[in-house]
């Protein structure tokens, strides 16, 4: 009975059930954009205060990442956890674009661990790229160009991280993380509490 009633949908009812499942995805991850922000902005301060460190000749301003980052861990886990809790139920474009992340983040992860194998600068490019690919994907599938031409920022700046030294890297990767993560996700955000407010 199931497979007559898809069978009779027109193409006009099957674009607006794929239409709602982009939005509610979309709404999800601009009322969850917690983590793109929070993120994005944990590791542009990071990056920052490494930056300035190091121009300082501050070389244990290296250590803003062991620190930073586990506490990034801990209230992401807490986080994901209350809201785990409130969700009922997940479209297809959640559901990709968890895999799309939890990809990154295993990637993420192999880049960093082999940082003593391969060196800090073409980690730096690496993470970049990654930046992109998971901003690309999520664009893609949630048809919002900031993140798109976000990504477009990652790969530039990826590709100019390159040509520079390794601290000019930390640069390069806040410009990443600011087109890529931070403005993105509040201009996702607002969309979704100007719909809200509607």
């Amino acid at each position: 009975m199931e497979n007559k009633k898809v069978q009779e949908m027109n193409p006009t009812e099957s674009l607006q059930i794929i239409r709602s499942m982009i939005d509610t995805a979309k709404n999800k991850l601009a009322d969850d954009g917690f983590f793109i922000i929070f993120w994005g902005w944990l590791v542009f301060i990071a990056a920052l205060v490494n930056y300035i460190g190091v121009s300082f000749h501050q070389n244990a301003s290296y250590y803003v990442w062991p620190v930073l980052m586990p506490l990034g861990g801990v209230v992401s886990i807490i986080y994901g956890r209350k809201q785990a809790k409130k969700e009922k139920v997940k479209t297809y474009i959640e559901t990709y674009l968890g895999y799309s992340w939890t990809a990154f983040i295993i990637a993420m992860a192999i880049t960093l661990i082999f940082i003593p194998v391969h060196g800090v600068k073409i980690t730096y490019f690496f993470l970049m790229l990654l930046y992109g690919m998971a901003t690309l994907i999520s664009g893609g599938l949630l048809n919002f160009k900031p993140l798109i031409i976000g990504s477009i920022f990652s790969f530039a700046c990826a590709i100019v991280s390159i040509f520079v030294g390794v601290n000019e890297q930390f640069l390069c990767i806040c410009v990443a993380l600011l087109c890529s993560y931070i403005i993105p996700g509040h201009l996702l955000r607002s969309q979704y509490k100007s719909q809200v407010n509607v």
